[in-house]
Formats: structure tokens, sequence, C-alpha cells
């Protein structure tokens, strides 16, 4: 792994560790720019989002289980479906202008409700639609924690919940993934296990962080770099 890499995903590991999201959001975007293939990019970043999800998920103690066995319902079958068709079309799918797209469409979304200028009331069905893009999403970009933030946000105002069911679908996210990484195409390598040492500090420093930093102010920011980014790219 380079330098390049090591700081990039140790700068995106904090993040994540913080708010849950970063790593797949920015990271895909940023080493798609640089070059990389995008089954490359999964396989840089999943392991490490899947270990810190997982963290966050053994340490968020949320009893919100609707939420979850919704996710498991009805995204996982829209994300197997997604991987499937990327896999035969992938040489016809501009990645790259579809990840800005979605950058921008869902940074645009997340400020206007963080700003009071939108606001959201999804019902049982408008969730379960929203799932079931969501999976389809997080298959053709690995972008859907844009998605998966704002659902789970709708479901609660608590940071804990929120938090929990964003690691949660990470987590089961990742796994499917790297599987299908694994067995179905060429880009999968085992990762230097030194290297997880990365994401376990990050997580561990980054909790007295998570306690006391509002996570609305740093949503804000969060957001407006993701849109600016998307913007730079679709450029």
């Amino acid at each position: 792994m380079s330098i390049v890499e090591i700081v990039i995903i140790t700068l995106l590991s904090i993040i994540q560790s913080i708010f849950g999201v970063g790593l797949l959001i920015i990271g895909t975007s940023v080493f798609l720019q640089l070059g990389y293939e995008f089954y490359s990019v999964l396989n840089i970043l999943l392991p490490f989002s899947i270990l810190i999800s997982f963290l966050q998920f053994l340490t968020d103690k949320s009893t919100d289980n609707e939420f979850k066995k919704g996710f498991l319902m009805v995204s996982i079958p829209f994300l197997i479906i997604s991987l499937m068709i990327l896999k035969y079309f992938y040489d016809h799918i501009d990645i790259i202008r579809i990840v800005a797209l979605v950058m921008i469409v869902f940074s645009i979304v997340n400020l206007m409700i963080f700003n009071n200028y939108l606001k959201l009331k999804i019902n049982r069905f408008y969730m379960f639609f929203g799932l079931g893009t969501l999976g389809i999403l997080h298959g053709f970009t690995n972008l859907g924690g844009s998605l998966l933030t704002l659902l789970s946000s709708n479901i609660s105002q608590d940071k804990i919940v929120v938090r929990s069911n964003i690691s949660f679908g990470y987590l089961v996210f990742g796994l499917i993934q790297i599987s299908y990484i694994a067995l179905y195409t060429n880009s999968f390598t085992l990762i230097n296990p030194i290297y997880l040492v990365i994401p376990l500090l990050a997580f561990f420093i980054s909790q007295s962080i998570y306690h006391a930093t509002s996570s609305m102010a740093f949503s804000v920011l969060l957001n407006m770099f993701i849109l600016l980014y998307g913007i730079y790219i679709l450029i």
C-alpha cells in the first residue's frame, strides 16, 4: 500500500469513526479520480469500512431493529442484483459521472434538510422504496452512505440510533460486496493485516471526539465538501 493510500485511508477512517460515513462516500470518488479501477477501489476500502462499522455496531447500543429488518429484506436483494448487472455492463457505464451526480444530489438534499429548507416524513411505503433504491445505488456506485444517512436520520434524531443503523447497513453491505469481489471478479487481494491497525487506532482515538462534537455541524461541513467535490468531478 502506497503512502498516498495510507494517508487517505487514515483521514477517512477518522471521519467514519466519528460519524459513520466517510471512507466509501469520499474515498470511492478520490481513488476513482486518481485512476483506480472501480473494483480495485472496493477492494482497498471495504476491509477498513467493515472493521470500523463492526466496532461501531458493537459499541452503539440501539434497540431499534425495525430499520435493520427492513434493510435485510429490501436493500440486500437489490444490492446483489445491482452487482450482477454491474459485472456485465461495467464497460458501458460511466462510473465517475454517476458517482459525481449522486454526490451532488444527496449532498444538496441533506444540506436542505439540515437547514430546515426541506422536511421529509418517511412513512412505511417510502421507507421500503428508499431501502430498495439504497441497494441499487450502493451496488452501482458504492455511495449508498448518503441515502443510508438520510433514511436513518428520518427514523430517529438520537445520534446513537442513527450511527447504529448506518454502521449495520455498511457492515452488511461491505461483507456482501467483498464476498462478491472475491468470488466473481479478478480484483480481490488479501490486505496485509498490519494495515488494519489504522482503522483500529482511528476508531478508539476518535470516540472522545464523537461524544464531544455536534454531529449536526460536522454533517453540514461534510456534505458541503461532498457537494463541492462532486461538482469538481463532474466538471
